[in-house]
């Protein structure tokens, strides 16, 4: 995305203002955020008649080795941001199990509101909330909202590291009598979401699939919720056995067999993408490709694909983007070097490779500009082509 210039963060937003006075409206006026489906959020979960069913705690069995943490508190700025407190090196997600009685799904932003507390579970922000007015469905099954935000939901890396599990987990651990059961999803599912669903309901009996529009406010008298409380939102999923699941769901799914001895090397380009593109690549590319590298762009192929590709990968070379979610698929034994430009360092794929039971090593670059493009120094470039010579001598 591009640099806003400093003065720039002095201002507000259009979308903060609106979101300032129309959340200043219905909080006032709650009959007028009733009409236009604009609600306060931090609606309690367990106020009877709902129930918190069960609570679980899924954590790693291993941390980050220290070599990678460290790189991470002394580059990661950015996430340290976003952190409350220091950079956490094991995976911890508390999962809470609701079921709640009487509530509205919005699919213009996604939310679940339970209606006696005329409030929202999911938090409200200047990017999922405006005034809306929906067309009212009931749904007669208990039901799941698995909407997600209208814009957003499509988005690879969120779907498989924060969304898969805890839905796994909640169809896990309902007692039978609780189905038939409804997932509520989006009309425009990408195919790495349908192809999950699809072999979901193939696994579980009495589930079925219900597509909602963006101008429909959807009805239930029964929905179950999976809170999931994490220690980090860099730490997703929380644990080997989580990623495993994931990994083996979309295996099974696609009929696929783990590769006992991956060989491929490959390289994830970003022809397609909008930003944090490698300005010098073509050098880069070159001797990566002198090496016996293939270049791919994973949001060019199919689903399919993409695991297939990164289940038979050794070594995998790529920018922090979502491509590198597809590290879920490869195997333990394999290397994934990571490059960053050096204004936007963060951990999420070091966890997976985690995770997986992969080496990681990451490289810095120059610092980004418009777009977050950015350059390699010779220096970076040594240190790639480096870890990829001392991984084939292994």
């Amino acid at each position: 995305m591009r640099k806003a210039p400093r003065w720039r963060s002095w201002l507000p937003t259009s979308r903060q203002l609106r979101f300032s006075m129309q959340a200043a409206i219905a909080k006032n006026f709650p009959a007028i955020g009733y009409k236009y489906n604009y609600f306060p959020d931090k609606a309690i979960l367990d106020q009877p008649p709902n129930e918190l069913l069960l609570t679980a705690d899924e954590r790693s069995k291993h941390d980050l080795p220290k070599d990678i943490l460290t790189f991470f508190k002394e580059h990661g700025a950015l996430e340290q941001k976003r952190s409350a407190g220091p950079l956490p090196p094991a995976g911890l997600t508390r999962l809470l199990l609701h079921k709640l009685v009487d509530t509205m799904v919005l699919g213009s932003t996604g939310s679940t509101v339970i209606k006696a507390q005329n409030r929202q579970v999911e938090a409200a922000a200047p990017n999922n909330m405006r005034f809306a007015q929906l067309t009212d469905r009931t749904i007669e099954t208990a039901a799941i909202n698995m909407l997600g935000m209208a814009v957003g939901h499509r988005h690879y890396y969120h779907f498989l590291a924060d969304a898969a599990y805890p839905l796994m987990f909640l169809l896990e651990h309902l007692e039978p009598r609780t189905f038939p059961l409804t997932l509520l999803v989006r009309e425009n599912l990408p195919e790495f979401q349908r192809a999950f669903y699809r072999h979901l309901l193939k696994k579980t009996p009495l589930l079925q699939l219900e597509e909602c529009k963006a101008n429909e406010r959807i009805h239930c008298q029964t929905l179950y919720h999976c809170l999931a409380q994490m220690n980090s939102e860099f730490r997703v999923p929380p644990s080997e056995q989580a990623a495993s699941m994931i990994a083996a769901h979309y295996l099974s799914a696609y009929n696929l067999q783990a590769v006992s001895e991956p060989t491929l090397k490959l390289y994830i380009a970003r022809d397609d993408a909008k930003t944090r593109k490698i300005l010098n690549e073509k050098f880069l590319k070159d001797q990566l490709e002198a090496r016996g590298f293939h270049s791919i762009i994973p949001g060019t192929l199919g689903h399919e694909d993409q695991v297939q590709l990164f289940n038979e990968a050794k070594i995998i070379v790529g920018t922090h983007g979502a491509g590198l979610t597809n590290l879920l698929f490869s195997q333990a034994g394999g290397k994934v070097i990571e490059i960053f430009p050096a204004d936007y360092i963060q951990s999420a794929y070091a966890w997976i490779a985690h995770l997986r039971g992969l080496s990681y090593a990451p490289v810095i670059g120059e610092e980004s500009g418009a777009h977050q493009h950015f350059s390699l120094s010779q220096k970076a470039i040594g240190q790639i082509l480096d870890e990829i010579d001392a991984h084939g001598s292994v």
